[in-house]
């Protein structure tokens, strides 16, 4: 048996990796009311509502929403499984460690998982700070 490089090439082009076609970020969209507003993670600026803003879809994400003059507000993510991609790189992981690089990578990176392309918050204005009660003497 002779080795044949077009062979693992075409092995290598059939196995799947969504990290390659969907990346470690995903572009969410973030609206608010009122709009402008911070769009945060972990303490790092994404971006402003209404604007999309690239999430990593690896680990777990609370994006914070604020803006001055109203109170902040937490929307956790929930992700969900991209399926096919789960399926089809588990698939074609025939070949043990060479074929099996994009499950690895693909569950590194997080890119078997999506968000919701849209979030909206509404933000409360502050409450109003109260001038303390005179007293008579």
């Amino acid at each position: 048996m002779t080795f044949r490089p077009a062979l693992v090439a075409i092995c290598l082009a059939c196995s799947g990796c969504a990290f390659l076609f969907k990346g470690a970020k995903q572009d969410v969209a973030f609206s608010s009311n009122p709009d402008g507003a911070d769009v945060e993670n972990n303490g790092s600026l994404l971006g402003k509502t209404d604007s999309t803003v690239g999430v990593p879809r690896s680990g777990t994400v609370n994006i914070r929403v604020s803006k001055d003059g109203y109170q902040e507000r937490y929307v956790h993510l929930d992700r969900s499984a991209d399926v096919p991609w789960f399926f089809w790189d588990t698939a074609t992981c025939v070949v043990p460690v060479l074929l099996c690089i994009p499950v690895l990578t693909d569950a590194i990176s997080g890119a078997w998982w999506n968000y919701d392309d849209e979030y909206t918050v509404n933000l409360h204005r502050e409450p109003a700070a109260t001038a303390p009660a005179k007293t008579e003497e």
